[in-house]
């Protein structure tokens, strides 16, 4: 890891978390936030719940768990909002 890697407070490491967990930050906050999960006690438990919960999620991707009328008007919901589905 390099030695140049700032400090992170908790507040930013956790604001940053689902990002950090989806590998959508550039390389130097990405060592920022891992560097700053390897020293905290207080925000391991934030990324053991994070890597779970998007575990669980992956597993249930290809299961019908609603009925198309309700995935729709989510879908819809979210494209209102401006969310774009990927």
């Amino acid at each position: 890891m390099p030695d140049d890697v700032r400090e992170m407070d908790c507040h930013s490491a956790v604001r940053q978390l689902w990002d950090y967990l989806d590998g959508e930050l550039n390389d130097e906050v990405v060592a920022e936030v891992r560097r700053h999960l390897e020293l905290c006690e207080r925000c391991l438990p934030h990324e053991e719940f994070g890597r779970r919960f998007l575990a669980a999620l992956h597993a249930s991707r290809g299961r019908q768990l609603m009925p198309s009328e309700v995935r729709h008007h989510v879908l819809a919901a979210l494209g209102e909002a401006g969310f774009e589905k990927r």
